[in-house]
């Protein structure tokens, strides 16, 4: 990304026009979507677990969520095609055809 703090006209750039660039590149407009992707998960998969586990990522239609313990791990697992229809369809942008669950 070229750094250019001024405009043409040799003063300051806008804020309204260098504020895009600064949020793709330290990434927070992933860490919105994270958040909007959170909401999701926590509606399909209940109050019980939702408390215990925690979305990591999504990456090319896999989401890995983290799980403090096998058992929860394996129980989730057991409900994966019921989340993935859930989370499918709450955010069908996104694609979701797999979870990854990781201790």
């Amino acid at each position: 990304m070229k750094r250019n703090a001024t405009s043409s006209r040799g003063g300051l750039s806008k804020i309204g026009d260098v504020l895009p660039q600064l949020i793709v590149r330290y990434g927070l407009h992933r860490r919105r979507d994270l958040g909007r992707i959170e909401d999701a998960w926590r509606q399909a998969v209940g109050e019980q677990f939702s408390a215990v586990t925690h979305v990591k990522k999504i990456y090319r239609g896999t989401l890995t969520v983290k799980v403090p313990h096998n058992a929860f791990i394996q129980e989730l697992s057991f409900r994966q095609a019921e989340l993935v229809a859930s989370l499918a369809e709450s955010l069908p942008e996104e694609k979701i055809k797999k979870i990854c669950f990781v201790g």
